[in-house]
């Protein structure tokens, strides 16, 4: 698919664009968590929705793990969040 090659490669240097950060699908579950790799974490408010939590990566692909997941998932995954990423 074309727009998953767009959104694999959409964040760069800690930025990635408002419209490319709509389009990432939100990982909900997952078999195994421990595969999953980190790429930074995201805070940011748009008009109808606010994304906050962590954009990963999970078989060569890009999503968008909720603070609720990540707040569930805390005592048996520990998360290294070391990037701050920006929306633009």
């Amino acid at each position: 698919m074309e727009w998953e090659k767009v959104l694999r490669n959409s964040v760069k240097d800690g930025v990635i664009a408002e419209l490319h950060l709509k389009k990432i699908p939100v990982l909900k579950n997952c078999e195994n968590w421990k595969m999953v790799e980190p790429i930074g974490y995201v805070d940011h408010q748009m008009k109808f929705s606010h994304y906050k939590g962590l954009l990963v990566l999970h078989q060569d692909r890009i999503y968008f793990v909720s603070s609720s997941t990540i707040n569930a998932l805390s005592e048996f995954i520990k998360w290294d969040i070391k990037k701050r990423i920006t929306v633009n």
